[in-house]
């Protein structure tokens, strides 16, 4: 039994029954635990590695329960938070089911409802967040839960607690909160001014990666936002983009935009350029494959014609 676990055993008797680890990431280890009253699982997080300031565990128990004042149906809600010893833990329910992580690593690929679906959720999400005033800033699969269908957006005010405890400072010299890959062009560069489209980007990079396989090679340029196609994409991207309805690719191309002021506006904006989309069949779009093809039956057309005017001479 590790020293951690024995702590927060210790701690949170009165409680709950800690089982054991159930999973570790570079920023916590997170364990199953059955509440006492009422009688339920939980899902204790605590924070890698521990962070002994008694202020600092004051500043992030403050802005936890912030968060944890945030409910909505496609939020994942925080139930307590604290220290325990030197240790910063949350508890949230235990949620049945699997990180959006887990299920495109597992595969097959979704289909454009599901992506469609599980996008506009967590736009809903982050759409009431931020009118409360949260911002989440660490958007990426691992952080999207599916049960039964249902998508929740889980991690909601640890940026936050992470900033006031200066947990980050202390842990990953150097660094800004968020995840390589999923962060937005400004706050990979640590700008003061990251807002709540930083999110509106990360959670483009989620839907490209449902869309093609996997996140952004690359920030698009300002072309891309405008044109409402995505450029600069590999070739293998961008076979996977010219399936999918080309009102798919000009919302993600907005939510992507590299600079804020050209992407939109709001997460409400967002989710309602979503709810706006439908799923129609790949073959609307003209992508080269159906260029090849209507050049192959125009020729073919051309050819029938000929020899049907040679044999009737």
């Amino acid at each position: 039994m590790t020293d951690a676990l024995e702590t927060l055993r210790s701690a949170l008797t009165a409680e709950y029954d800690v089982l054991g680890e159930i999973g570790r990431g570079g920023m916590a280890t997170v364990y199953l635990g059955l509440q006492r009253h009422p009688r339920r699982k939980v899902a204790i997080k605590v924070m890698n590695p521990a962070v002994p300031s008694p202020t600092a565990r004051d500043r992030f128990r403050r802005e936890i329960e912030l968060a944890g004042q945030l409910s909505h149906p496609h939020i994942v809600p925080i139930f307590a938070a604290g220290g325990a010893g030197d240790l910063l833990y949350y508890v949230m329910p235990y949620i049945e089911g699997e990180a959006l992580r887990a299920r495109l690593e597992r595969g097959p690929r979704l289909g454009l409802e599901e992506i469609l679906h599980f996008t506009r959720d967590a736009a809903d999400a982050l759409a009431y967040a931020h009118a409360h005033g949260i911002i989440h800033r660490d958007i990426k699969p691992e952080n999207i839960l599916i049960s039964e269908g249902h998508t929740m957006v889980a991690d909601f005010g640890l940026a936050g607690a992470c900033d006031a405890c200066g947990f980050e400072r202390l842990t990953m010299p150097d660094t800004v909160m968020g995840t390589p890959g999923y962060m937005s062009p400004e706050q990979a560069m640590g700008s003061a001014k990251s807002d709540e489209r930083t999110d509106i980007y990360s959670l483009g990079c989620v839907l490209y990666e449902m869309l093609v396989g996997e996140p952004p090679a690359t920030w698009p340029d300002r072309s891309s936002a405008r044109s409402g196609r995505m450029t600069d994409t590999p070739p293998e991207h961008r076979r996977s983009l010219d399936l999918v309805p080309r009102e798919f690719e000009r919302v993600l191309a907005k939510a992507l935009a590299k600079e804020p002021e050209d992407r939109f506006a709001t997460a409400a904006e967002f989710h309602a350029a979503l709810t706006s989309l439908s799923v129609r069949p790949a073959a609307a779009r003209p992508g080269r494959f159906w260029r090849v093809a209507v050049v192959v039956a125009t020729a073919a057309l051309a050819l029938a014609g000929a020899l049907a005017l040679i044999l009737s001479r």
